[in-house]
């Protein structure tokens, strides 16, 4: 199996990132090395055993903090992993396998919450902009235990060829993800979900869930993301998922100003279409087995997929 490094991007709970480098060295196949990414925090990361620390003397971001434990990796394979996942023993050899066997450029697993219900599977992106990760909040069955090559997944917990890997740090925090995903398949880099590869995530553990600083960054990288691919080509699937993430905000208590700025757009690519196209319509199927969440009845209804 080709060597790996495992990159954690910490700021601050440095607890959770020591346990998750522990449990780093109970894999069945464990890292050639664990980077951790110390991002600015307000209290330096200490010595951890097992791993060795990079820091930014500022807070500049998860995207910049990927990319900084990949300049420092020296493997093939890069394991890029919050602090806050707990991951099966076997995730990493699983995985491994994965990228061995299949002519693919990263892979992911199945995530579950403490709870035991899913945190979710690989990513998928609809045409206005709105990202979700499969299965997010529901209960684990046949629908999210189905080996397939994707487009996009989340950076929680993933193993990809470092070569592939590069953020656009001007996202800084959340969306990157989607950002980068997009833009691999742009390229034709295919990804591959694995449901055995799995682990828990505690979730939202540095920034909280729907914070003032997440709301914001949230509702900044959609527009982001949508000025740099979606528009105006998908103009009106854009207002649609804007109304609706800024009424989820608001559901929060959250109504964040978001300062202008100049976005320049991508060059348009002939693949866009059929990868949104392709993505929406397994976000519809998926969405559908059980019922679609709030959140999406409301979105396919107003793009015209539900009556």
């Amino acid at each position: 199996m080709a060597l790996v490094t495992a990159i954690i991007p910490a700021y601050g709970h440095e607890e959770l990132t020591r346990k998750a480098v522990a449990e780093l060295g109970r894999q069945t196949s464990p890292p050639a090395e664990v980077l951790v990414v110390d991002d600015g925090s307000g209290k330096p990361i200490e010595a951890i055993d097992g791993a060795r620390i990079i820091r930014h003397t500022e807070n500049r971001g998860f995207a910049a903090a990927v990319n900084t434990g990949v300049l420092g990796a020296q493997t093939e394979l890069v394991a890029i992993l919050n602090n806050d996942v707990m991951l099966a023993p076997d995730w990493l050899e699983r995985l491994q396998a994965v990228l061995q066997g299949h002519e693919v450029s990263f892979a992911c697993g199945k995530l579950y919450r403490p709870n035991g219900q899913l945190d979710g599977t690989f990513d998928l992106l609809s045409r206005g902009g709105l990202a979700w990760r499969a299965g997010s909040g529901r209960k684990d069955g046949p629908a999210w235990s189905k080996p397939r090559r994707i487009a996009f997944s989340s950076l929680t917990a993933i193993l990809v060829r470092r070569a592939d890997v590069g953020l656009d740090e001007s996202y800084h925090s959340y969306y990157e993800d989607v950002e980068w995903s997009l833009r691999s398949a742009i390229a034709n880099k295919i990804g591959y979900f694995e449901p055995l590869a799995t682990g828990v995530h505690q979730g939202s553990a540095t920034a909280g869930a729907w914070s003032r600083y997440s709301a914001q960054r949230i509702l900044r990288n959609h527009r982001r993301l949508a000025f740099q691919y979606l528009l105006p080509t998908y103009g009106p699937q854009y207002r649609i998922a804007r109304g609706l993430l800024r009424a989820l905000a608001l559901k929060h208590g959250r109504w964040p100003a978001i300062p202008p700025e100049r976005i320049e757009p991508k060059p348009l690519s002939p693949r866009l279409d059929e990868i949104l196209q392709e993505s929406e319509n397994l976000l519809f199927e998926l969405q559908m087995t059980d019922g679609p969440d709030s959140l999406w009845r409301w979105y396919f209804q107003l793009a015209g997929r539900l009556r």
